[in-house]
């Protein structure tokens, strides 16, 4: 896998968050590491604490410029700052069950399914497949009808939006930002985004637009210890208590989203039951493994340039 380093002083990021007109100036300002309050033992790295990514996966982490830029990457710095570590960047990938063992990391961000390998904090985030509405107060349709709703070509946001209303109700688009551009203009009456991804194109473009239901469960974003770590798992379970109680995590949702938006408060709604036979249930036992393509993540991929304006604190390198 790719890696990319980094040291910071991540206390530097909570600063620049908390005081955006100010700028950020290292030059003028070094703060101190807090003492470390976890032991080398429980470390791949001495007083370095390696972090696992998904470098693909904007507006959680992407590539910008030589730089892995985005939000898990400003928790991921805010919790070794409260940990008394530096921080290292190591791009994983999606294979979360095998980063601890072959990248040698310590901890995985954004984890979402539970495997025996690791242990999960409690959420800092979630996220689902949302509807989003030009009008705050709209409400969501529970069935197919006139209505049309854009969502990203060969995505899971597309596969809902035809699970829910049909294909009728479809109108497929290149990527997220070109559906709340279809949405903006008139043309369609929904997005159907992931959650996290559309709140990232509204505050990037400045178009006005609400999350109104969920096509889904919303899923929670947690952190991802080796499952044999205990004191790392207290010690981070302890840190990331004191970011989200502290309003960090809000603050940095801030910066990224516009705010901070709690989508399980939200309506779900129902998939429509589906009549299944027999013949039916034996021929999807066989072809699950072929659905992926139909259901890949949503990404900004027209909107990778803005984050690095963004994101000025994260002086990421490749090795």
């Amino acid at each position: 896998m790719k890696r990319a380093s980094v040291l910071v002083l991540s206390l530097v990021v909570a600063l620049c968050l908390a005081l955006p007109l100010a700028g950020c100036s290292s030059s003028s300002y070094t703060p101190q590491l807090k003492e470390q309050s976890v032991n080398d033992s429980a470390l791949n790295s001495a007083g370095t604490l390696r972090v696992g990514i998904n470098a693909s996966n904007p507006p959680y982490a992407a590539q910008s410029n030589g730089s892995i830029v985005g939000i898990d990457v400003d928790i991921a710095a805010a919790l070794a700052d409260e940990l008394g570590l530096k921080l290292e960047l190591v791009d994983v990938g999606t294979a979360t069950d095998t980063a601890f063992e072959r990248e040698s990391v310590d901890i995985v961000m954004g984890v979402e399914e539970a495997n025996s390998a690791y242990w999960m904090s409690d959420e800092y985030m979630n996220s689902g497949i949302a509807l989003f509405s030009l009008t705050e107060d709209a409400e969501a349709p529970t069935a197919a009808g006139s209505f049309k709703v854009a969502a990203q070509s060969s995505s899971m946001s597309a596969w809902e939006v035809t699970d829910h209303y049909g294909e009728s109700c479809l109108e497929n688009a290149g990527d997220p930002t070109a559906a709340f551009e279809m949405l903006n203009t008139g043309s369609v009456n929904y997005v159907a985004a992931e959650s996290t991804i559309g709140q990232y194109v509204i505050h990037s473009s400045g178009i006005e637009a609400y999350p109104i239901a969920l096509l889904q469960d919303a899923t929670p974003r947690t952190v991802a210890v080796a499952a044999d770590n205990t004191e790392l798992q207290q010690a981070v379970s302890n840190a990331l208590s004191a970011l989200v109680s502290g309003g960090v995590v809000e603050v940095i949702e801030g910066k990224w989203l516009g705010g901070h938006v709690d989508i399980s408060s939200l309506t779900v709604i129902p998939a429509p039951a589906q009549e299944s036979t027999d013949e039916s249930s034996e021929d999807a036992s066989t072809t699950d493994s072929n659905t992926t393509s139909d259901t890949t993540s949503d990404t900004t991929s027209g909107d990778n340039s803005s984050s690095t304006s963004q994101s000025p604190e994260s002086n990421t390198t490749s090795e």
